[in-house]
């Protein structure tokens, strides 16, 4: 339960402002953004439970530049940086 899904992010939000707002309620040990068309998301991941529990609870709904965001426990686990899977179906090769 320690990996968050943050959506609906401002387009040209940075990892760095992200981390900023998250690092608030715990020592994280992920901060990635993906870039979307009109959107962006990103995921954090705590080293405490109860750190994600509580950013959770706090951040979603937030107004960040102008955009609600979404705070969701993440639905999968964490890929490894160097995967060579793909991201939507899990086979190897990235897609």
């Amino acid at each position: 339960m320690n990996q968050l899904f943050v959506g609906r992010l401002p387009r040209n939000m940075e990892s760095s402002k992200l981390e900023d707002i998250f690092r608030e309620f715990g020592e994280l040990s992920r901060c990635d953004i993906k870039q979307g068309v009109n959107l962006s998301y990103g995921f954090v991941e705590y080293t405490d439970d109860a750190c994600a529990s509580k950013a959770l609870e706090k951040c979603n709904g937030m107004t960040v530049d102008g955009e609600q965001i979404v705070v969701e426990i993440a639905k999968a686990p964490a890929r490894k940086r160097d995967a060579n899977t793909c991201f939507r179906c899990g086979n190897e090769g990235m897609l």
